[in-house]
């Protein structure tokens, strides 16, 4: 059985699917009103190092549904031991005498890693930095199987927005891969999905990613054939919300970025309004992790293709399924689709400056080789790339 979830890597698709068969199963008890006590006598912490409204609460939801208690320290970058400078690693191996499973926020790329390394409980990454946040993509794959109503492989799915700083992104990119989808990206000048998140994609999965910097980008002869099976079109489109099934919408990460000037400059490539769903299939659905800005206009939120709300109530069932999962409490036994990497000592710093290695002490940095890249080194915490010369490496 698997211990900790950090990445949505962890999970094989076999493993994922039995995810969301349990959620449906708890998802129908909820809906009866039927009193659920699986996790009974057990705690989970939330630790929150960054605000959260949708992943705190529906993973503190989960846990009460399940029967179990919730004890939660919010903000904890202000209120807790670590505005005194208390390490994460220090932090880690406290609470996991308090509580049975600690589900955690950090606004350091690999934190959850670091946090899996040091815990004897069960550590669920609730979002790390701008790395991953792998219960959101849980979340949003059954949101797609569910409303769709048929296998994700083959499916068209444009992701839109903030690529870059957006981890919703980046952990669902790898999903979609998982299952087969074509994936499209629409993302404003500076705000691409980062290149090690292509080059994983490419080198484990054998997918290509489609990149556009805008929703109506006229299209090249060789997108036309991609996206529509002709060789000879009469006239090359624009691209359009019409060839996609699903949409997946994330607002511009201002948090995250130093400056980037107004908003609206950005999300007009890509802003989703009633004038452009109009366009869109009867059965394409609109995706957003929330919250949104103006990249999402409140005129469709009753369009039947706007998933957005569907997409956060389910997100209880799939946390609830986790946590059971996590804990041991059903009959279900389910192993890691990962194997131990071999790691390199390379004597150097983690190219990102906002990696966990970067900050914390006595850390031992560790690095994969990247597949298909010659002296090229993914870090096993935050995945950010580095070339090195085979010299260098120890």
């Amino acid at each position: 059985m698997f211990k900790h979830l950090v990445s949505i890597d962890d999970l094989s698709k076999e493993t994922i699917e039995k995810i969301f068969k349990l959620a449906d199963h708890y998802r129908l008890q909820l809906e009866k009103k039927t009193s659920i006590n699986k996790c009974k006598d057990k705690i989970m912490a939330t630790l929150f190092y960054e605000p959260s409204t949708r992943t705190r609460m529906s993973f503190e939801s989960a846990m009460f549904r399940l029967g179990g208690k919730v004890i939660s320290s919010a903000d904890t970058k202000v209120t807790s031991a670590a505005a005194k400078g208390e390490s994460l690693v220090d932090t880690i191996k406290v609470i996991q005498s308090y509580a049975d499973i600690i589900v955690l926020r950090h606004f350091k790329d690999g934190a959850a890693m670091l946090a899996a390394e040091n815990s004897d409980v069960p550590i669920i990454n609730g979002g790390d930095g701008a790395h991953e946040h792998p219960t959101q993509t849980l979340c949003d794959l059954y949101t797609i199987k569910k409303l769709k109503k048929r296998k994700i492989e083959g499916m068209y799915v444009a992701l839109c927005g903030d690529l870059r700083y957006g981890r919703t992104v980046h952990s669902l990119a790898y999903g979609l891969a998982k299952f087969g989808a074509k994936i499209f990206t629409i993302a404003p000048e500076g705000f691409e999905l980062p290149e090690y998140v292509e080059h994983r994609i490419k080198s484990e999965y054998g997918i290509e990613i489609k990149k556009y910097k805008k929703i109506d980008e006229q299209l090249s002869q060789a997108d036309v054939f991609y996206m529509t099976q002709k060789t000879e079109p009469e006239l090359l489109p624009r691209l359009s919300i019409e060839f996609f099934d699903a949409v997946y919408v994330t607002r511009i990460q201002m948090e995250r970025i130093k400056s980037v000037g107004t908003i609206s400059e950005h999300t007009m490539s890509y802003l989703i309004n009633k004038e452009l769903l109009n366009k869109a299939k009867d059965d394409t659905i609109v995706m957003h992790p929330l919250p949104r800005r103006n990249e999402l206009s409140y005129d469709i939120d009753q369009d039947k293709r706007a998933a957005y709300f569907k997409q956060a109530a389910y997100g209880v069932p799939i946390r609830m399924a986790l946590i059971a999962l996590l804990l041991g409490m059903t009959k279900s036994k389910f192993k890691l689709d990962q194997k131990q990497p071999e790691l390199f000592s390379l004597g150097k710093k983690c190219s990102n400056e906002n990696c966990i290695t970067n900050v914390e002490e006595n850390v031992q940095r560790g690095y994969t080789k990247a597949n298909g890249l010659l002296n090229t080194y993914r870090c096993f915490y935050c995945d950010q790339e580095q070339e090195i010369k085979s010299n260098e490496t120890n």
